[in-house]
């Protein structure tokens, strides 16, 4: 029995996985194409109003068309050149394909027409449609009032919104 212990010892700390060559390839390390520090990005097409940002740090991901920002700020401008829609994050991922941007950590977005702050910790911006959503808590405020709460969705070219759920909200006629 004592010669046993040690053998039986081994086996239990001893382990065989196996990995199968899907699994390897997506367990391997993702690497930035190019990292950039202070940067200045475009994210647009020609013909369009496209989002200028700046970032502290951005790294591009070419093969995925993927980006991340840390600490970034961002303006587009509406047709006549002035300041349509401004905002801050901590974090984004950017598919730089679909024009979007995962924005997180004390965001804000300001739409400059109807004079309306967000403030949410993320924010699903579609700078292609216009549209954002924000499932956690939101803080928005407007000319027209001022409301928290889940849920939100809206249409910033409509001027369309709407909450999944209001905790807190004063509407101004």
């Amino acid at each position: 029995m004592n010669k046993a212990l040690p053998f039986l010892l081994i086996l239990l700390l001893a382990s065989c996985s196996f990995v199968t060559e899907t699994e390897q390839r997506s367990e391997k390390a993702r690497h930035p194409s190019i990292i950039l520090e202070n940067a200045d990005y475009t994210l647009g097409q020609s013909g369009e109003n496209p989002i200028f940002i700046k970032s502290t740090v951005m790294a591009f991901y070419s093969e995925e068309e993927k980006a991340t920002a840390e600490n970034l700020s961002f303006i587009q401008y509406d047709d006549d050149g002035n300041a349509a829609i401004t905002g801050n994050a901590d974090h984004a991922d950017i598919d730089t394909a679909a024009r979007t941007m995962d924005l997180s950590g004390n965001v804000t977005l300001r739409q400059h027409s109807s004079n309306m702050l967000i403030e949410a910790e993320s924010l699903y911006f579609d700078s292609a449609s216009s549209e954002i959503e924000a499932d956690g808590d939101v803080f928005v405020s407007s000319d027209d009032g001022t409301f928290s709460g889940t849920g939100f969705k809206g249409d910033l070219l409509e001027d369309i919104y709407s909450f999944t759920s209001i905790k807190e909200g004063i509407f101004s006629i």
